[in-house]
């Protein structure tokens, strides 16, 4: 199946579209999330991963699964996280599974299991569904949206519910 990857802008919704689509599928999700928490001093935030069969309640906020840390000035990424836990949430993948990847962005550059992990699901059996950072500058995000089979949809506030009928009708 043809992966379906969303990109658009900061705040515009892929998240929010993916878990509505979520919603709606009756098969087994696999693949991550990420997620953002703030922390002390105001104004910073660490990123974390979380495989995405957890429920919220079982998601942890340790170092184990942090993929980031933003410090006010500059994002300090854990590579090593991705290249460990990253690549644990895409590995053994029932075909018939939705792989949820949510999102990719540039921390993971520097994950050189990570990001072939990902490029492997792209072309595997299960259909994945992900939200892709709009960033031009990131080669392995370059890399992503050129995947051959990719169906690559950008997301703006004028055209959400469009895209949810679009994208549910290919899920």
């Amino acid at each position: 199946m043809r992966p379906i990857l969303i990109i658009g802008a900061r705040g515009v919704g892929k998240t929010t579209l993916i878990r509505l689509l979520l919603s709606d599928a009756s098969r087994p999700v696999r693949g991550f999330y990420t997620a953002n928490l703030p922390t002390e001093p105001p104004g910073t935030h660490s990123t974390y991963l979380h495989p995405a069969w957890q429920s919220p309640e079982e998601r942890t906020y340790t170092p184990d699964n942090q993929v980031g840390r933003w410090n006010g000035q500059t994002m300090h990424a854990f590579p090593s996280v991705f290249d460990t836990l990253g690549v644990s949430c895409l590995a053994n993948i029932p075909p018939q599974s939705l792989v949820v990847m949510d999102e990719l962005g540039f921390l993971e550059s520097q994950a050189p299991r990570f990001t072939q992990a990902v490029l492997d699901a792209l072309s595997g059996p299960a259909q994945v569904l992900a939200a892709v950072k709009d960033r031009p500058d990131v080669p392995f995000l370059q890399a992503v949206l050129a995947h051959p089979e990719a169906q690559v949809f950008r997301l703006t506030p004028e055209n959400r519910q469009e895209l949810y009928g679009q994208i549910r009708a290919l899920l």
